[in-house]
């Protein structure tokens, strides 16, 4: 599990978009894509539904992105303690 794909994960669970992620990190949006679908893989779960150029959040999902969240803010919150002891 790498930090780019739950930050790929997160950022597309809560616009709705792999494509919006994408142009966000100025990449493909198929590399957004297969960085969640290799996050889902690892799971052993889908998180998303996937149909014709719509994803939505499943239950996995849903209960993915809380723990995701709350990692995300916390590792956020250390980098910043980090700096300020500059």
């Amino acid at each position: 599990m790498e930090l780019l794909q739950l930050r790929y994960f997160q950022e597309s669970a809560v616009n709705g978009s792999f494509a919006k992620t994408a142009e966000a990190h100025n990449v493909p949006a198929t590399s957004v894509s297969a960085a969640v679908k290799r996050l889902e893989k690892e799971l052993g779960r889908p998180l998303f539904d996937r149909t014709c150029n719509r994803i939505r959040l499943n239950d996995n999902g849903r209960h993915f992105l809380k723990t995701v969240d709350t990692m995300l803010l916390q590792l956020e919150q250390a980098v910043i303690s980090l700096q300020a002891e500059d």
